[in-house]
């Protein structure tokens, strides 16, 4: 199915396909006349019939009205003259011929007497316009300067046979009394089928009719004929003058036209019914859909749209994104289209919206670019889709991995082992160092005021400082049967089997001085700008019959007197298990 746009798109390229076309037509047919005048001894010009413009005069017509012709342009010098024009040719109905209309002209060798002739009009199309050739007979010979003086009627007669139309002049009881050329030649030998009119109808008014005929060529043609009254100077009728033009060329490109017009219609009819049926899924889609310009001014959007947008209203067409758009969500809307409307990139992101009913739901935004092609207006347009539910199953599936990485050795977030790995390694070293005879040491670590950390700077963060921690553990604990554990949350435990006091303090000092240098930034600390540890620290010689679990009991007992203590510090604990039992 071509989508909407692309018809009406195609639509206006054949409409102006076709208007170049006609336009060219007549630019030639405007040729051929001037071709065709400039060979005339009698004044001839063409003049538009809606301003009385003259498009075209020949060198009679120029003498007579002393035209400028600068530029390729005719224009009469005299005001007068041009009003008489125009006069004459405003109460004139196209494409109605005329003759016999007396006009006042002052001719370039006397402007101050008055001047009388006989116009005569046929209509042409002229540059896409209405226009008439307009043909000049003297009222008396002092209307033309020479050679116009003389033998009126052989002018007269030279103009008439000059003509393409077909003219016939008939008197009142219908005879032929005179044709030209072009009526001779076309008409030859079947003169009678040249006359529309007859004497039992009404001659009295102007008329005009269309018929099929046939030309000298045996093709078919349209002849359009106008029948002009002529008319005495006592106003009695005399006779009438007929003149027939060839409109087959015009008729067949009305009919080009019309089927033209009404495939539009048609393609229009089917536009507005897709047109229609797209509106109706636009409407009904739960799925929120918006375009808007790059000065984000919302230019449609459905009520879906507007609601994930905030607005309190389903219509947001002309509505400016700043006057309904919280400040900070606008912001990131608008560094998000950034790459859209600059370089048309496609965009997906999943954004968190609350609705009006103030639910949260998950949408994943598609941001593409468009351009108006009429205007080249750009902008945004965006289709969201309810991800909530898949969110949802993202959750619970990345739940369900916490709870493996829980059951596995490794911890999830910083890499190292576990709190189960932890206990195990621990029941095999404190075996181990029970046949060995051998010291047996822990550091339990707590994060300084980690919490506060969380807060401020968000999980991600924290998160990132407690890998960062775990780094700089794995950097100090280099011995291949030390372990570092992750014992929950903020805490890490670090065994260090053949191990004495003073090699667990020295351990524990290596750690602080990698952390400061580790430089992790904590203006939520009570105690310093950098994230710090409170460490506490146990050494024991393990013996059969006692329990592991009195080492992470001394541990954590030293490492609660570090944190009373004030913190970022490391305290000790180096009671025997056997005391301590």
């Amino acid at each position: 199915m071509i989508d909407w746009p692309i018809g009406i798109v195609l639509i206006l390229v054949g409409f102006l396909i076709g208007a170049l076309w006609a336009s060219r037509k007549r630019v030639v047919s405007l040729k051929n006349w001037q071709s065709y005048l400039s060979n005339l001894h009698s004044p001839k010009a063409i003049v538009s019939h809606t301003d009385g413009r003259i498009f075209y005069a020949n060198r009679s017509f120029i003498r007579l009205y002393d035209i400028d012709t600068e530029h390729g342009d005719f224009r009469m010098r005299s005001e007068q003259e041009r009003n008489a024009i125009a006069h004459m040719l405003r109460h004139r109905r196209w494409p109605t011929p005329f003759i016999d209309v007396t006009a006042d002209i002052r001719t370039s060798f006397s402007h101050k007497v008055p001047r009388y002739a006989r116009f005569s009009g046929l209509p042409i199309w002229c540059k896409g316009k209405h226009a008439w050739i307009v043909s000049l007979e003297p009222e008396s010979e002092s209307v033309y300067s020479e050679p116009f003086v003389n033998d009126d009627n052989q002018i007269f007669r030279t103009v008439i046979n000059s003509l393409a139309e077909l003219v016939c002049f008939q008197d009142r009881e219908g005879k032929v009394v005179g044709t030209n050329q072009a009526f001779d030649r076309f008409w030859k030998g079947r003169e009678e089928e040249g006359l529309f009119f007859n004497t039992s109808e009404d001659i009295a008014g102007r008329r005009t009719q269309q018929s099929w005929t046939t030309n000298p060529n045996g093709d078919s043609c349209l002849l359009e004929t106008s029948q002009t009254v002529l008319r005495d100077t006592d106003n009695h009728i005399y006779g009438t003058l007929s003149i027939s033009h060839d409109v087959t060329n015009w008729h067949m490109m009305r009919q080009v036209m019309e089927q033209e017009i009404q495939a539009r219609h048609e393609v229009e009819q089917q536009l507005k019914k897709h047109s229609n049926l797209l509106t109706s899924i636009f409407q009904a889609s739960v799925d929120p859909i918006g375009i808007y310009t790059k000065h984000y001014e919302f230019l449609g959007g459905n009520p879906a749209f507007a609601e994930a947008m905030g607005s309190p209203h389903d219509d947001l067409e002309g509505e400016l994104a700043e006057e309904i758009v919280e400040p900070e969500i606008l912001a990131q809307h608008q560094k998000m289209d950034k790459p859209v409307i600059e370089s048309g990139q496609t965009v997906k992101y999943e954004d968190l919206v609350m609705k009006r009913d103030g639910s949260m739901v998950w949408y994943e935004l598609t941001k593409t670019q468009f351009v108006d092609p009429t205007d080249e207006t750009s902008g945004v347009l965006v289709i969201a889709r309810d991800v909530t539910e898949r969110k949802a199953t993202q959750q619970q599936l990345a739940d369900a991995i916490m709870e493996l990485e829980e059951l596995s050795f490794v911890d999830g977030l910083t890499k190292v082992a576990n709190r189960r790995s932890f206990d195990e390694q621990l029941v095999k070293m404190w075996h181990s160092h029970i046949r060995e005879g051998e010291p047996l040491s822990l550091i339990l670590c707590d994060i300084d005021f980690f919490k506060p950390y969380n807060d401020n700077y968000g999980h991600q963060r924290g998160d990132s400082a407690l890998r960062k921690v775990a780094d700089v553990f794995q950097h100090v604990i280099r011995r291949p049967l030390d372990a570092v554990a992750r014992y929950g949350g903020e805490e890490f435990a670090i065994l260090l089997p053949n191990t004495t006091e003073s090699g667990a303090i020295h351990v524990a000092e290596n750690i602080a001085t990698e952390l400061a240098a580790a430089n992790i930034t904590h203006e939520f600390s009570g105690i310093s700008e950098r994230l710090t540890l409170s460490q506490g620290i146990a050494t024991v010689l393990p013996r059969a019959g006692q329990d592991y679990g009195e080492l992470v009991s001394l541990a954590d007992k030293a490492l609660y007197r570090a944190k009373n203590a004030g913190r970022n510090q490391i305290a000790i604990n180096n009671k025997e298990l056997a005391d301590a039992s």
